[in-house]
């Protein structure tokens, strides 16, 4: 594969906003013609875990996929779990006791699967029939162990992202045996993702119909009780938190200045869930807006006091389709990296891409050294590495 980097700075950012570069890129792929990431996450070891899908969820030849790389993207091991069918590989992270717990769906079941760290062997795995279909978006272990893990319950099995089903909360031992389960769809069709906050928890969600806008954002109690929710602009899919209680939420809007497709909102709120600011960002290959879509993902807080989102740009309708740009021509997608300081104001983005293949950023975690590993949707699970851009020992 014959790689391309376009590092774009705009006219009013200084000399020091020069984006920064990609210091390698590998791609895995599982059993299924395709492989489809989520999310990403940096181990304790360094290496990198990602999970998602290989197959196609639509046409029901899915399986979860997991990737275990070291910390330069070498294959430590990768697993599948599940019969080829309706399988959801939606978020990873690592346990209290050094191994990993993925949520997401087996056979239309919501599913968390404990994986062994050395292996990637599954060391339990515990579903729950909920409903028509059933699925964890997003989970957390706290410091005393317990899992808490959201999504929803009775969805259309229609796809990875918006099931329009009805939102779930549920409280979990370490060993995945059920304590309570709250059911939030009064407020939500699915809880996305989920974060702590003091003696709390938030939970990014998506609103309860497509006919209604409420609601984004719920804060939850350590009982699970809702104690507030929030509504604000679009639909997220970015979502992080800062220690000082700052969030971010990221989604694609038509409701920018920038032009009439989709364009990225980051909009940042306090801990009472107050906006802050919010800010518009897109088009920035210069093509007609008209037909280009700028689609965010992932977002996380830099220790820098930042935030950095990831996206992918492109145009897929594939009714436009213009050269004149050294990224690639307009049809040819690729990853889009923003970071901006904590008003909001844009340091640098930079465009990512391959001279032969379509690639778009699905999540993106910041790595030890100072830069991020983005989940590339490259055809395949895409560990792109992107060199340093702030010092940890300046922070």
């Amino acid at each position: 594969m014959t790689i391309t980097i376009c590092l774009i700075g705009y006219s009013q950012l200084d000399a020091d906003s020069v984006p920064p570069s990609m210091s390698w890129h590998k791609s895995y792929n599982g059993s299924g013609e395709e492989s489809h990431p989520h999310y990403v996450i940096q181990t304790s070891d360094l290496g990198f875990l990602m999970v998602g899908e290989t197959g196609f969820v639509e046409d029901r030849t899915a399986k979860i996929f997991l990737v275990k790389t070291d910390s330069l993207g070498k294959l430590i091991w990768k697993k599948e779990f599940g019969e080829r069918g309706y399988n959801l590989g939606n978020c990873v992270l690592e346990t209290g006791d050094g191994n990993y717990l993925v949520a997401g769906g087996l056979n239309r079941n919501a599913a968390l699967i404990k994986v062994d760290a050395g292996s990637g062997n599954a060391i339990w795995t515990r579903t729950w029939n909920l409903g028509t279909e059933d699925a964890f978006e997003g989970v957390i272990q706290t410091e005393e162990g317990d899992i808490w893990a959201t999504g929803y319950r009775d969805g259309l099995a229609e796809g990875t992202f918006l099931n329009w089903g009805k939102g779930i909360l549920m409280k979990t031992n370490s060993d995945g045996k059920e304590e309570w389960r709250k059911d939030l769809s009064a407020y939500t069709s699915s809880g996305y993702r989920i974060k702590p906050a003091y003696k709390s928890f938030l939970i990014s969600c998506h609103p309860k119909e497509e006919e209604s806008k409420n609601y984004n954002l719920l804060k939850i109690d350590l009982a699970g009780e809702v104690k507030w929710a929030k509504t604000y602009n679009t639909i997220y899919w970015g979502f992080d938190t800062r220690p000082d209680g700052k969030i971010l939420l990221a989604g694609h809007t038509c409701k920018s200045k920038l032009s009439k497709n989709w364009d990225i909102e980051l909009s940042a709120l306090n801990n009472q869930g107050e906006v802050l600011w919010t800010r518009f960002f897109g088009q920035p290959r210069g093509y007609d807006s008209r037909w280009i879509h700028d689609e965010v993902w992932g977002a996380r807080s830099t220790p820098d006091g930042g935030w950095l989102a990831v996206a992918g740009t492109g145009d897929e309708t594939r009714h436009y389709e213009k050269k004149g740009h050294i990224s690639g021509p307009s049809g040819q997608w690729k990853v889009y990296l923003i970071k901006v300081d904590g008003s909001g104001k844009l340091e640098w983005e930079g465009i990512y891409g391959s001279d032969d293949s379509d690639w778009a950023g699905e999540d993106v975690c910041i790595t030890q050294d100072g830069g991020a590993l983005i989940a590339n949707d490259c055809g395949a699970f895409g560990f792109t590495k992107v060199a340093s851009f702030f010092n940890f020992s300046k922070n």
